[in-house]
């Protein structure tokens, strides 16, 4: 357990330091690769998401390690949950190398959606990964991850931004220059947001605000919950503001 403390402590310091190299990323998860701990493994791979990683050094690992573990972990849930994040970590890779592995897994009852999914992704990472890991246009007083969600959110691509808003969401980002950009964006998009695609993305815009900063856009929250064309938008901010009482 205290082995497990310290790791969980270092892992916190290395995502939120500035500063980091390629290299260093890289280190960084194959170092979580190689963690006992499944519940870990799961939670730092699925953060894989808006990292921009690409390098083979990483992903060869992962496919190593899924194609050893994915028929002995099938029945063991945390270890089954486990390998399913290191088939979404293919799809993010943006790297079409990976898509034989990912084919052989797409009718297995077991690991379909995941295999499916990351399929999905893969060339979505490959035109995402550029613009997100794209270090020319970091801040040197923003932390790393501050620095890649801007990079995402300035993207003119409306899934990259939902992206980053699931990101600052679980990360409780508190940079207020992601927050103002996330506003900036919500503000824009939630008058034309009427379909589910449109809906989903507001939504997450929504919910990342909801959790880095409230109190200074609850005036946005009102006044979607007053005027979005999209009941569910509505709805939605009216959840956020009445779970703030």
């Amino acid at each position: 357990m205290p082995r497990l403390i310290a790791l969980i402590l270092s892992l916190c310091v290395a995502a939120s330091a500035s500063g980091k190299t390629i290299d260093e990323d890289v280190q960084f998860y194959l170092n979580v690769l190689g963690e006992p701990n499944p519940r870990l493994q799961a939670s730092e791979f699925e953060m894989l998401s808006a990292m921009g990683l690409s390098d083979p050094r990483l992903f060869d690992a992962v496919e190593k390690r899924l194609l050893a573990d994915v028929e002995p972990v099938r029945t063991i849930h945390l270890e089954k949950n486990r390998v399913a994040w290191y088939f979404r970590a293919l799809g993010f890779s943006g790297q079409s190398k990976y898509e034989a592995t990912l084919s052989r897994y797409t009718e297995d009852r077991t690991y379909r959606n995941y295999a499916i999914a990351a399929q999905r992704e893969l060339p979505q990472y490959a035109r995402w990964n550029p613009i997100i890991s794209d270090r020319s246009s970091f801040d040197p007083k923003l932390s790393d991850d501050a620095n890649r969600l801007m990079n995402m959110l300035r993207a003119d691509d409306p899934l990259l931004h939902r992206v980053a808003a699931k990101r600052a969401f679980l990360t409780q980002q508190s940079a207020p220059v992601v927050a103002d950009r996330l506003a900036e964006l919500l503000r824009a998009s939630y008058p034309k947001a009427q379909d589910a695609e449109s809906e989903e993305n507001a939504g997450w815009l929504i919910n990342a605000l909801s959790r880095v900063a409230l109190d200074r856009y609850t005036p946005l929250l009102q006044e979607i919950a007053k005027q979005a064309p999209s009941q569910k938008l509505r709805l939605r901010a009216q959840s956020v503001l009445d779970r703030a009482r």
